[in-house]
């Protein structure tokens, strides 16, 4: 009697285990893709070209461990601009540096939302 209630609790555990799973690699997935286009949104452009960089935000997933998704929001057109154009950089010519460009802060923003929306959206998941 005593391991068939062992073997019922450890089925229950299982199940809710895997529950969970599910639960957070879809809120991930959903965050994830909200996140990118936050940052198509928001990240600078040129005036009238030069916009494969905002264009270039996508998710890549690879299967992590215990069965939850790991997931990276990244530049696939233009990612050495990534940290040039969040943070500033100076401006060089052929005689040197005459200036810097101001970083415009469009990552960090979509990095603080994501991490208060991601346990919401797990929360709201499980519920």
């Amino acid at each position: 009697m005593h391991e068939t209630i062992q073997a019922q609790l450890q089925e229950i555990l299982e199940d809710y285990a895997a529950e969970v799973k599910k639960t957070v690699n879809e809120a991930m997935d959903t965050v994830s893709k909200e996140g990118v286009q936050k940052l198509k949104s928001t990240s600078p452009k040129r005036n009238g070209k030069g916009k494969h960089y905002a264009s270039g935000w996508a998710v890549k997933k690879a299967r992590g461990s215990l069965g939850i998704d790991d997931v990276l929001i990244y530049n696939k057109t233009k990612p050495q601009l990534t940290h040039l154009l969040e943070n500033g950089h100076v401006i060089a010519n052929a005689h040197g540096t005459y200036g810097r460009m101001d970083g415009v802060k469009h990552i960090a923003p979509v990095e603080e939302w994501a991490a208060e929306e991601l346990p919401a959206e797990i929360i709201r998941g499980l519920e």
